[in-house]
């Protein structure tokens, strides 16, 4: 069955009734745990290209390594060369290698962990600002309520009930529209995070697929050149 996607009701956002907040806390709670979890997930990717750039790091130092072979001054010498030439042969193919690992480190970067560093910074960054925004204006209302409710009934303290009643109208205005720019928010990250988390997993498969492919194609002409 196809899922129910809900949604916060901009035209509710100025009633500010308690199904409204009751719904709006839910999605906070899954705003905060998709917070919580890209966290992770990143982490991990991180990790991902952490192990990968250490393999284009390690067959580079390998192909270096080799090279140094040559350069020994070892006192029983006699015969080598065809062990250099063997070693320089390998070198030249783990550096093609280190190439590939390389490309593929470069591809992790900006097909999977960019992604989701983009996602944290911009979406889930503005929700969070967005909530403190929007905490701000209710608590500058509700003690504008306050204030209003505590006013006196004298007549002669019209001129100062008009100036607390202009105050709680703007404090409202100012509520409401920070509302409205919550709600828009929560609702869009609710179609928003299918793409953060599918298109990094996307983007990772489409590089390993084409490193299996290059990979494929330097052991053919590796295993060729042996012969």
């Amino acid at each position: 069955m196809p899922a129910v996607h809900h949604k916060l009701l901009l035209e509710e956002a100025l009633q500010d009734s308690p199904q409204t907040r009751s719904l709006l806390s839910v999605f906070e709670e899954d705003a905060g745990t998709l917070t919580n979890y890209t966290n992770q997930l990143l982490q991990s990717m991180q990790r991902v290209f952490g192990a990968q750039n250490e393999m284009a790091l390690a067959t580079e130092q390998l192909s270096k390594q080799l090279l140094e072979y040559e350069k020994q001054n070892f006192a029983l010498a006699k015969g080598d060369e065809e062990v250099i030439n063997t070693l320089q042969h390998f070198a030249k193919s783990v550096e093609e290698l280190n190439s590939l690992h390389a490309e593929l480190a470069t591809q992790i970067a900006d097909k999977m962990v960019f992604p989701v560093v983009q996602f944290r910074e911009k979406d889930l960054t503005e929700i969070s600002t967005l909530k403190e925004i929007f905490g701000i204006a209710s608590d500058e209302h509700e003690a504008a309520m306050v204030k209003y409710s505590r006013l006196p009934k004298k007549r002669e303290n019209e001129k100062i009930k008009a100036e607390v009643v202009r105050e709680v109208a703007y404090c409202r205005r100012k509520q409401h529209q920070a509302a409205m720019q919550y709600y828009c928010a929560l609702n869009a990250l609710q179609y928003r995070k299918r793409v953060a988390m599918l298109e990094p997993m996307l983007g990772y498969t489409h590089a390993q697929h084409n490193l299996i492919f290059l990979y494929f194609y330097w052991y053919l002409k590796f295993s060729y050149s042996l012969y």
